[in-house]
């Protein structure tokens, strides 16, 4: 069975003879349109392109073609094309929820230790201003804290050296009330050697 040849007429201009669907292809790059004449019997009957059924889905929407397509069909092709041109926006929703549910799983904090202690009484006192110095904790048990990190006694004056080395120190000694005495003496001549400009000592006001 011989396929069916379309021949196309542009004005006063004929192309060959081309199967419907290399017209069809025609009509999808715009060589066609929809005023031009086309015939399915070698020429003997003539016809509108936009008016054969065999190309009006292949014409744009807003094509001339659409007055003379039933109601019913132009619907069929308009909600064809509106169901192409809607984005579907959930899967990205969910990325977006994905990335916030691993950002906050991963995330670190960081967390301050606060170290319990308690505070010789004395009925006179200062405020003590902490920026710019550094802070040596003596525990119940005479172990040293230097910054929140464990120092050993013999060497804490190449720590005071080193930190002090940069400009004049102030070193606030904060002291626990069960902590020997001779234990903070003896950090307080450490850091005199090490070159400490000034030694405070913390306690807890009276009343």
């Amino acid at each position: 069975m011989m396929k069916t040849k379309y021949i196309l007429r542009k004005g006063e201009s004929f192309r060959e003879a081309a199967s419907l669907k290399t017209l069809r292809t025609w009509v999808h790059q715009n060589q066609v349109e929809a005023s031009d004449m086309v015939s399915s019997d070698g020429g003997k009957t003539w016809a509108r392109a936009g008016k054969l059924p065999e190309l009006i889905p292949f014409f744009p929407a807003d094509s001339a073609v659409k007055a003379h397509v039933a109601r019913g069909y132009i619907g069929k092709i308009e909600r064809r094309r509106k169901s192409i041109e809607v984005i579907d926006m959930i899967p990205m929703i969910d990325m977006v929820f994905l990335l916030l549910i691993f950002f906050a799983l991963t995330s670190t904090f960081e967390i301050q230790r606060v170290l319990e202690m308690t505070l010789p009484d004395a009925s006179s006192g200062r405020p003590v201003v902490e920026e710019k110095t550094l802070v040596l904790y003596i525990k119940a048990d005479s172990q040293v804290l230097l910054a929140d990190r464990p120092v050993a006694l013999e060497d804490l004056k190449a720590e005071l050296s080193s930190a002090s080395a940069a400009g004049n120190l102030t070193l606030v000694i904060r002291g626990d009330s069960m902590a020997p005495h001779g234990s903070v003496v003896n950090v307080m001549d450490i850091a005199k050697s090490a070159g400490v400009g000034k030694i405070l000592v913390t306690v807890r006001k009276q009343g």
